[in-house]
């Protein structure tokens, strides 16, 4: 009798735990939960990878029913995300606000070109990173990473290269391909554009290169008005990206990478981070979402609130002295 009590007892305790995991409350976090619409806000324009991630949460909440009330999505653009993040910053202590986050949240402070530091907020949730890549329009004469550093060293200084958010990780990586060729980037041509506006100017040759997340430009190779150059990942990744060839095997030592997160707003308590600790620790886990980690070649690293605030100052050490060697660094 003993026995199988035990084995009662050891089923129904797995059977809470997956009940907990699924939907993405334990019993601390109960004290609280959403009582009005869910806010997500976008500091880009619609089709950028932060407004996809957006989407993807929203829909992922939707489809499983992992909340009691409906969740918006809404496009805040401008300022690199500064007016999306004096949005969020004005519903301090309000759980129901979110911001889809970057490392642009540290650069732009670092930079000067922000106002806004992490610790202005409550982070909540590490996603994933993304790597960059490098595209031209077909018809460019730089065909390769190869042709891309020879342009770059006859003359870094006429080449122009569109990113988005000026002071972000794209702008790094196209500081670091011009200093790479033996160019001033404070001098060179690096031109900041919003979201979607970004593949509109590469597409029509208001730039003769981009620079973004490698799976923003796969649509416009795959409808053939764009040619990716290379990936600058430490290895080829994996999918519809596999053929692309990184920037490493083209001989030019070159790894970034984009991270995704969210933030709540300032002084949440917790109860109502506990709560969403559990939430996004359930979203992360559930097949909807990995086949959209999947289908947009991050690699996956979830981290919760504390170990994101965590990451968050690492990434400040991280950046600043990359900010200060390009000339970007202004705190």
């Amino acid at each position: 009798m003993t026995k199988r009590f035990n084995l009662l007892l050891r089923n129904s305790a797995r059977t809470v735990w997956c009940a907990i995991a699924l939907t993405g409350f334990s019993a601390h976090a109960q004290s609280w939960k959403p009582e009005k619409n869910i806010e997500i806000l976008i500091g880009l324009t619609p089709g950028s990878s932060q407004d996809r991630t957006g989407r993807s949460l929203q829909k992922v909440w939707q489809d499983t029913k992992a909340l009691n009330v409906p969740v918006n999505v809404v496009n805040r653009p401008g300022g690199g995300g500064q007016v999306a993040l004096t949005a969020l910053a004005q519903h301090a202590g309000d759980a129901h606000y979110f911001y889809i986050a970057s490392p642009t949240v540290v650069t732009r402070y670092l930079t000067g070109l922000g106002t806004f530091h992490f610790t202005d907020f409550t982070p909540l949730a590490l996603f994933g990173n993304q790597y960059l890549a490098a595209a031209v329009r077909p018809e460019s004469a730089v065909k390769s990473a190869r042709d891309l550093m020879g342009r770059l060293k006859r003359d870094p200084y006429t080449f122009s290269i569109g990113i988005n958010s000026a002071g972000g990780t794209l702008h790094i990586m196209a500081g670091l391909l011009v200093r790479a060729a033996g160019g001033d980037p404070r001098k060179a041509r690096i031109t900041a554009f919003q979201g979607g506006e970004l593949m509109t100017a590469g597409m029509g040759g208001h730039v003769e290169a981009i620079v973004t997340v490698a799976s923003n430009i796969l649509p416009h190779v795959e409808s053939g008005k764009l040619n990716m150059l290379a990936v600058a990942a430490p290895k080829r990744l994996t999918g519809a990206l596999a053929s692309v060839p990184t920037f490493k095997e083209q001989g030019i030592d070159l790894v970034v990478h984009n991270w995704a997160g969210v933030f709540g707003a300032k002084g949440l308590n917790p109860q109502q981070v506990a709560f969403w600790d559990g939430v996004l620790a359930a979203t992360v886990a559930s097949p909807a979402w990995k086949a959209f980690v999947e289908s947009n070649q991050w690699e996956p690293e979830y981290l919760n609130s504390a170990d994101f605030l965590k990451h968050l100052y690492a990434e400040d050490k991280r950046l600043r002295p990359a900010l200060t060697d390009l000339g970007l660094a202004k705190q």
